[in-house]
């Protein structure tokens, strides 16, 4: 028991050295259109967003994209590194993506470059970003595409 309390003082002092300056958490609608597809695709997200210093951050999201001509889906788990100049951004991120449906693509992983702009920084925000994604999975194919993204924020 000592031990696990010991534990647990020893993460919430650490915490407390590396916590970031400020925290958000975003829900958004999201937009994909494959470069070399026909098929749109529409879904919803959510994203945790970390603020280290007032012009480096980094959010973590994870999001559902349902391509409604086709049984295909795709549920991304992403990472993004982001620069803030006042309420404009622009950042780098690597992502996971599961795909399920008809097609036989199998989970890969791939990246991509965003900018946005949050409207209302603030406790309550509004933000749009378009993200360029770079996918291509070993045997799927191509399916570089371009996003938007559409959403609220709470929190600093």
């Amino acid at each position: 028991m000592k031990r696990l309390a010991l534990f647990f003082v020893l993460v919430a002092a650490t915490a407390t050295v590396v916590a970031p300056a400020a925290q958000a958490i975003g829900v958004y609608a999201a937009y994909w259109n494959p470069k070399d597809s026909s098929k749109d695709g529409f879904g919803a997200g959510l994203k945790f967003d970390s603020s280290f210093t007032p012009i480096i951050s980094m959010d973590t999201r994870v999001s559902y994209i349902n391509f409604s001509d086709s049984d295909f889906n795709i549920t991304p788990i992403e990472a993004t590194a982001k620069v803030k100049l006042g309420t404009l951004y622009a950042g780098l991120g690597l992502g996971y993506y599961f795909f399920s449906g008809d097609a036989d693509i199998k989970d890969d992983w791939g990246w991509y470059a965003l900018a946005g702009l949050n409207v209302l920084p603030g406790p309550i925000g509004v933000f749009g970003e378009f993200k360029w994604q770079f996918l291509e999975p070993d045997n799927g194919g191509n399916l570089e595409s371009y996003c938007f993204h559409v959403g609220v924020t709470l929190g600093r």
